[in-house]
């Protein structure tokens, strides 16, 4: 039987898109395809048939071998880390998501990058149960159900785990979230929020200064050490670790006693998502995304993966790589440990591609060329369409990257804004860019914030203007780096109006 998203069970294997995903898949394991109204979707639900009663049960599915997967699972009450093998066995216990390389697609050595196939699987609530995914001995991919409370012991079995394919990651992952907020209706999907308006102003988080000391005195004194330095924050998040400090932990075990802790996990997340309507009312959030080439890499024991980020701005990515070789969670002590003492220099490289949806802000007649400028080192690098730069970095070294479309004009030259070079995220300071190359060779930017501006142009641009009036710039001949300096503006949020004819 072949449902949503070309999913099947036939001949004891779980087939995605033609390629097998498990093998000795079990008798009671049912397909149940995904339904957008009154169309079939991409994607389809794993369940179990079973007459078995029982507030914790555990049913395997199939057998995962030789397939490269990454998963997050929960290793606290209230933290999950990541975890990448290619066998069920190394699947931890309370895996809240999994992502299998169904084919390999994330390594190459440059040209076109071959045919990939990623499978993510989700485990959601039921009922009054919820599910988690765990490997076992035998490689076997397990579901494991729980209501948390010995007396709710029935459950229908059929919608425990949502799994969806496709070519791209990223896509996939968003595509089967979205899929899950339609049919759970308990959530919206991250493109329905914004960027956090305070996330315009400098502010301070009292946990890396007192953890959960924290105290009145403290705050005090630390608010007035950054007004003394010149930088009084706009807003304070006051953080002692989730507020634990206050919580009567015997309230709630008697409640969780009383009532089975997934339905008690529904009151607690139903307020919190009411407490967010009422408080933020466009439900703010911000994220960033492993680069497709360390999906499934570990870049805290394997000793020669650099950890990739990358994000999107308006009209620029950024990409942040980190050495965290060294340290990490272990499975056996069940604690944060230091495994390496003295971690080597790890040499990687970036390119544009590891900005995934790049294209998406590119717009029209975009060749592929782009500039890459660095934070720390403050260089600015041409990449042409699939070419790559090298990053090298010891121990606990990072650096952080502005990648930036080129631009073509028809007289030859060539251009791309960066933004506020001294900033992490230099190219979140550029909310509007226009080409007009079919009437003139005039960029028009608009930019907020103060500080050095930066951008490429292949040749000496003819005139630079902030606010219709003529800017005094810098441009390094051998580098294409255009500099010129946006003063604080008198009123917050200010936007400028520049304006760059080549």
């Amino acid at each position: 039987m072949t449902v949503g998203a070309g999913i099947s069970v036939s001949d004891g294997k779980l087939l995605v898109l033609g390629n097998t995903i498990l093998h000795d898949v079990k008798d009671n394991i049912v397909i149940t395809p995904e339904y957008s109204g009154a169309t079939l979707s991409t994607g389809a639900f794993i369940g179990v048939h079973s007459d078995q009663k029982g507030s914790r049960r555990v049913f395997p599915i199939g057998k995962l071998q030789g397939l490269r997967f990454m998963c997050l699972f929960r290793f606290k009450l209230w933290w999950m880390t990541q975890r990448m093998g290619d066998c069920g066995q190394d699947i931890p216990f309370e895996t809240q998501f999994l992502i299998v390389e169904a084919q390999d697609g994330s390594h190459f050595d440059g040209g076109e990058e071959p045919s990939a196939m990623y499978v993510v699987f989700l485990p959601i609530l039921e009922g009054d149960f919820r599910a988690v995914l765990q490997g076992n001995q035998r490689n076997e991919l397990e579901i494991c159900l729980e209501s948390g409370c010995p007396s709710v012991d029935e459950f229908e079995g059929s919608h425990l785990v949502f799994v969806a394919a496709g070519s791209d990651p990223f896509d996939v992952i968003t595509n089967a979230v979205k899929s899950v907020e339609r049919y759970m209706g308990t959530f919206c999907h991250r493109e329905k929020k914004k960027m956090p308006d305070m996330l315009n102003w400098f502010g301070w988080c009292t946990w890396d200064a007192f953890y959960t000391d924290v105290n009145a005195e403290g705050v005090k004194q630390g608010l007035q050490s950054l007004e003394d330095g010149g930088i009084p924050p706009k807003f304070v998040i006051i953080d002692d670790g989730w507020q634990s400090v206050g919580m009567d932990p015997t309230s709630l075990e008697a409640q969780a006693d009383n009532c089975a802790k997934v339905m008690l996990a529904r009151k607690y997340h139903q307020a919190l998502e009411a407490s967010i309507a009422r408080n933020f009312g466009k439900n703010d959030i911000i994220s960033c995304r492993p680069t497709r080439d360390c999906l499934f890499s570990d870049p805290a024991r394997d000793g020669k993966t650099l950890l990739k980020i990358w994000n999107m701005n308006d009209y620029t990515g950024v990409v942040g790589t980190f050495n965290c070789q060294g340290a990490g969670w272990c499975k056996v002590g069940k604690t944060s440990r230091i495994h390496d003492e003295q971690p080597g220099t790890i040499t990687g490289f970036i390119r544009a591609k590891d900005v995934d949806y790049l294209p998406k802000i590119s717009g029209d007649g975009w060749k592929g060329d782009t500039i890459v400028y660095s934070h720390l080192n403050g260089e600015l690098v041409y990449l042409p369409k699939d070419s790559t730069m090298p990053v090298t970095l010891k121990s606990r070294e990072y650096e952080v990257f502005t990648v930036v479309p080129v631009k073509q004009h028809g007289n030859g030259t060539s251009f791309a804004p960066v933004g506020l070079i001294k900033m992490f995220n230099s190219g979140g300071a550029i909310k509007e860019l226009n080409y007009e190359f079919e009437r003139s060779s005039v960029i028009s930017i608009k930019a907020r914030g103060c500080g050095i501006f930066g951008a490429y142009s292949s040749t000496r641009p003819k005139r630079v203007a902030v606010d219709s009036e003529e800017t005094e710039f810098h441009y390094e001949e051998g580098f294409g780096l255009v500099t010129f300096e946006l003063k604080v503006p008198k009123q917050e949020l200010y936007l400028w109006n520049i304006t760059i004819e080549i």
